[in-house]
C-alpha cells in the first residue's frame, strides 16, 4: 500500500496534489522533502509555470530557492567534470562519471532538481594510484584518517579515501567498482567498462550504459546503511527507468544485465519499493522471471523488505517509531554483514566502538 503522506502524493502527481493540501499539509511535505534531499526534485516537479501559479507563496519560496540551488550545483558539477578530466587526461587515465553527476553530465530526467554533496568517478583498478596521485597534483586531498581507517579503505572498500579540493572545497569519491571486493556479491567491473558510453564531447570520459547505471542506483540504495536519501534515490532510479524504457529492448537487457552482473538481488527490491512508494509496477515478466530465478518469495526476504521500506520511509515520519528506529539499525547492520565477511565485519565493528573518532 502506497503511503499516505503529502510528499508522496506530490511525487506522484503533482498537479493534483497541488490542489488539495493544506497549509500544514505542505509544511509536512516541505520538511520531510528537505530531510530526504528531495526538496530540488521538488522544486523541479512544482516549477511548470501552471502549477508555480497555484502554490502558496510560502511554498513558492521554498521551491524557487530549491531550483536556484539545484541549478547553481550543476553548473560546478559541470565545471568539477572538466577539472577532472584535465587532471587524468595527462595521464592518460580514463574515468566513468557516477550516479548524479552523471544524470547531469547527461541532461537526464535524473538530474531535474538534483542537488548532491560530492561527486563520484570510476577509474580502473589497475590506475587507481596513478589517478589519486594526479588528482592530489591538482588540488585535491584526502582528510585526515587514522592507519587503521585508510587501510580500511585502501584493502576492504571499492573507493579511495574521499578527496576534498583545497580551493573549491568539493569532494571527489574515486571508485574502482561499485561494491566493496569484500561482499559476497562481485559484479564484474569488466562487464561495466565493456558497456560504458563515453560523454561527449571527451573521449575518455565516460557513464555506464543506461542499464547500469539503473543497477548502481538500486545497489547503491539497497547495500548502504544510510537511508536518509533512500526516496531521493528511488526517485532516482524510476526517472531513470522512465526514461530508459521508451526503447522497447530496455526491460529485457535490464534482466539480461542483472543476471550477467549478480545484480538480481537489489533490482528486486528496488523494483518492489517504487512500486511500493511510488505506484509504478514493472512487467509482471520481468518480476516473475528474478523472482523465480532467486526464490524471493520466502519469508526471510520479505521480511528484509519489510525493513527496507520502513527504513526508507522513516523521513515521512515526525517523530520515528520503536517499529522505525529499529528497522533503520537493522538496515545499518545487513548494509556492513553485505560488505564484509564476519571474520572482517567482526573485529571492525568492534573497534568502531571502541577506538574513539579521530577529529
Amino acid at each position: 500500500m502506497t503511503p499516505d503522506h503529502p510528499l508522496i502524493h506530490l511525487l506522484r502527481a503533482p498537479t493534483e496534489a497541488t490542489k488539495t493540501l493544506s497549509l500544514r499539509e505542505w509544511s509536512i511535505a516541505i520538511s520531510a522533502a528537505r530531510e530526504g534531499h528531495l526538496l530540488g526534485r521538488l522544486g523541479h516537479l512544482l516549477g511548470a509555470p501552471e502549477v508555480s501559479a497555484m502554490l502558496p507563496e510560502q511554498v513558492r519560496n521554498h521551491t524557487e530557492s530549491a531550483n536556484r540551488v539545484a541549478a547553481s550545483q550543476h553548473r560546478n558539477v559541470r565545471w568539477e567534470i572538466e577539472e577532472i578530466h584535465r587532471a587524468l587526461n595527462g595521464k592518460n587515465i580514463p574515468f566513468a562519471i557516477l550516479k548524479g553527476g552523471a544524470y547531469i553530465a547527461m541532461g537526464y530526467d535524473a538530474a531535474r532538481g538534483r542537488t548532491l554533496s560530492d561527486i563520484d568517478i570510476m577509474v580502473p583498478h589497475a590506475r587507481i594510484v596513478e589517478a589519486e596521485r594526479a588528482l592530489i597534483d591538482n588540488g585535491w586531498f584526502p582528510g585526515k584518517l587514522n592507519p587503521y581507517d585508510q587501510r580500511y579503505y585502501r584493502t576492504w572498500m571499492h573507493e579511495l579515501p574521499p578527496l576534498r579540493h583545497l580551493e573549491r572545497g568539493t569532494t571527489l569519491d574515486v571508485h574502482h567498482t561499485i561494491i566493496p571486493p569484500t561482499a559476497a556479491v562481485k559484479p564484474d567491473v569488466n562487464q561495466l567498462w565493456a558497456e560504458a558510453k563515453p560523454l561527449a564531447p571527451y573521449r575518455d570520459v565516460f557513464v555506464l550504459c543506461p542499464e547500469d547505471m539503473v543497477l548502481h542506483s538500486a545497489t547503491h540504495l539497497f547495500h548502504d546503511g544510510e537511508m536518509e536519501h533512500g526516496l531521493r534515490d528511488l526517485i532516482d532510479m524510476d526517472s531513470l527507468i522512465g526514461e530508459f524504457a521508451r526503447q522497447a529492448d530496455f526491460w529485457p537487457k535490464l534482466n539480461q544485465r542483472a543476471v550477467l552482473l549478480d545484480l538480481t538481488r537489489p533490482l528486486y527490491y528496488a523494483l518492489q519499493c517504487r512500486q511500493h512508494f511510488l505506484g509504478v509496477a514493472a512487467p509482471e515478466e520481468i518480476l516473475r522471471s528474478i523472482g523465480a530465478r532467486q526464490e524471493f518469495g520466502g519469508p526471510s526476504t520479505q521480511w528484509i523488505l519489510g525493513q527496507l521500506i520502513t527504513a526508507i520511509g522513516a523521513i515521512l515520519h515526525e517523530r520515528p517509531t520503536l517499529g522505525i528506529q529499529f528497522a533503520k539499525f537493522m538496515v545499518f547492520v545487513r548494509s556492513h554483514y553485505l560488505r564484509m565477511p564476519m571474520h572482517l565485519l567482526a573485529p571492525h565493528l568492534l573497534r568502531k566502538m571502541l577506538v574513539p573518532k579521530q577529529e
